[in-house]
């Protein structure tokens, strides 16, 4: 990288953090007004809420940094051809392409950014940051049991409640099919733990074995232990939304839905939706340069501003009608997620023909 990538890099990425910056306030604040209204429930404080909002904030920079990319490469790259820079440039003898090359070099610090913010860092901490807002707004008499819970595991099919401690679970119930969705087996635990082997030691168990037309064979025990192949960790999976799951969780727990004949559309989905939303920024960057060189070359802060705006909105609006548009007509999720950025490469492909 020579002294003139570094510069346009340089340039591109302080636009970017301006913008950014500025995004983030405006969003950090309308997510502190809503929580406003629960300030007050029971032990959940301006403090907390202060707290919650920070924890968000990685989700949120996820979220807004392809606006912000696009609006930053444009008050930047728009600077430089404001104060003629670009034309000199043009007059030394350096192409269009060449000054793409070096925009890239942006593009691609800032998808680097977006791979660690998408895969790790935001699905962590907004996971935490809801357990965080759950632990103050609840007090112990509303947080007795957890939510029920329902789990497939080959033939088995297994509902509990978690305890509010997140150690052991309440309200075991088991029931076990044939492959021709017939009723075998129902049991019933009053309380159950997972050893360090993940078997399920269960207490005050009841089952019942249908042993088909001719007869049903019952017995209890007060301590069992049972093999179901569920970790803790992935009971954990199955409570959080896939917004809090990082990708390798994600993947983990979409390749356990399909090992069980589950419909996992909606997480395959939010997977590859989140990999083409790190892509998005890179072609983000690009995007600014045939405004530069054209109708914007002269345009003021505000008009870039709009422009910015007007396109990041647009890649959102699209964004979540595919997502829709494919959950209601049964698309397939891989392109449902990736035909935004697909529309958005091609923009980009008529961009290096525009500025050759």
């Amino acid at each position: 990288m020579n002294l003139l990538d570094r510069y346009i890099a340089l340039t591109v990425l302080k636009g970017v953090g301006i913008a950014t910056a500025i995004l983030l306030s405006v969003g950090t604040l309308i997510e502190f007004m809503g929580q406003l209204p629960d300030v007050g429930i029971a032990q959940y404080d301006i403090e907390d809420a202060l707290v919650y909002v920070a924890l968000r904030l990685p989700r949120l920079l996820f979220q807004l940094l392809p606006a912000a990319t696009l609006i930053g490469a444009l008050f930047s790259l728009g600077n430089l051809a404001a104060h003629r820079e670009l034309v000199v440039m043009g007059s030394s003898g350096i192409s269009k392409l060449r000054l793409i090359r070096s925009v890239s070099i942006a593009g691609f610090v800032l998808l680097v950014i977006m791979a660690g913010l998408g895969d790790s860092v935001a699905p962590s901490m907004s996971a935490y940051a809801r357990e965080f807002r759950a632990t103050a707004l609840l007090d112990s008499d509303t947080v007795a049991n957890g939510p029920s819970m329902w789990l497939k595991d080959g033939n088995r099919i297994v509902n509990f409640h978690r305890e509010a401690n997140g150690i052991g679970f309440g309200g075991v119930y088991l029931f076990e099919i044939d492959d021709n969705e017939g009723l075998v087996q129902i049991a019933h635990a009053d309380t159950a733990d997972i050893d360090q082997d993940n078997k399920w030691l269960l207490s005050n168990y009841a089952e019942t074995v249908f042993q088909g037309p001719n007869g049903v064979e019952a017995y209890t025990e007060q301590y069992i232990a049972k093999d179901f192949n569920l970790s803790p960790e992935l009971l954990d999976l199955s409570v959080v939304r896939h917004d809090l799951l990082d990708t390798d969780g994600l993947k983990r727990y979409i390749s356990y839905l399909e090992s069980n004949g589950l419909d996992s559309t909606q997480h395959l989905l939010a997977y590859w939706a989140r990999m083409a939303d790190i892509v998005s920024v890179f072609f983000m960057s690009i995007l600014a340069l045939p405004f530069v060189f054209g109708g914007l070359r002269s345009a003021g802060t505000g008009t870039r501003l709009l422009v910015g705006l007007l396109i990041g909105l647009g890649y959102y609006v699209m964004s979540e009608t595919f997502a829709n548009s494919g959950q209601v007509f049964e698309l397939d999720p891989f392109i449902v997620a990736w035909l935004p950025s697909a529309i958005l490469l091609f923009i980009t492909m008529l961009v290096f023909l525009r500025v050759r």
